[in-house]
């Protein structure tokens, strides 16, 4: 895959939440990267990394054609950046790729997301803010200094509902998705971003009540495990 892959080269880092960061990646000739839409995601690479290519979502905080502005997770854990990360390491870039979403005039539309994965879940909400498609979005995260882009999601609140989950025990977060997603109308389209077990959580919960085909999950990480 790499050979697909643009090489870009760390020029700064800024915390955005409590273990996560923005991560500002630019060419080394400054040349123009491939635009990008809301929620897109890039396939990334580390130099020293044995191949693993790591998905994240791209952050719209610059207007420069030659830097992209990463959306990584910082802390501890499998999917997390290496906290050695510094200016001047470089990173190979896939070409971003936006999650389709299919606009169904009536549909209720369930927007879940945990962690980064919010910032993907945010896009599919402006999406369908753009064509006056009514949603609820619910945001899940651990403490509020953990909760990312929560400006960001208040900005939607006059197109759809927006609701802030912190803080919830294991058991309260289950409540609360389950709350969310049923009873639901089995045409009802649910978008999911966050860790793999949150994941799995909502799309067990709601395929109980609409089609498999309509719960579609946006997945980050490492992708040899996805």
């Amino acid at each position: 895959m790499h050979e697909h892959m643009t090489a870009t080269f760390v020029v700064g880092t800024r915390e955005i939440a409590q273990g996560y960061s923005a991560v500002e990646v630019r060419t080394s000739a400054r040349s123009a990267l491939p635009a990008f839409g809301d929620g897109a995601l890039v396939d990334t690479m580390r130099r020293g990394a044995n191949g693993v290519v790591r998905t994240y979502p791209l952050c719209r905080s610059s207007t420069r054609s030659d830097v992209y502005v990463i959306g990584m997770r910082t802390g501890s854990g499998r999917d997390s950046l290496e906290l050695t990360l510094k200016d001047g390491d470089e990173i190979l870039v896939g070409k971003p790729r936006t999650t389709p979403v299919t606009l169904y005039p009536g549909a209720r539309y369930i927007l879940l997301g945990g962690g980064i994965g919010i910032a993907a879940i945010a896009g599919v909400a402006r999406k369908l803010a753009a064509s006056g498609m009514a949603f609820e979005l619910h945001n899940f995260a651990r403490t509020p200094q953990r909760a990312v882009f929560r400006a960001e999601l208040d900005s939607v609140r006059e197109h759809g509902r927006v609701y802030h989950h912190v803080g919830l025990s294991a058991e309260q977060i289950a409540q609360a998705v389950a709350h969310a997603l049923g009873p639901t109308h089995a045409n009802s389209q649910v978008y999911c971003s966050g860790p793999p077990a949150f994941m799995d959580f909502v799309r067990q919960r709601a395929t109980q009540w609409v089609y498999p085909e309509n719960v579609h999950r946006i997945l980050l990480g490492d992708r040899t495990r996805a």
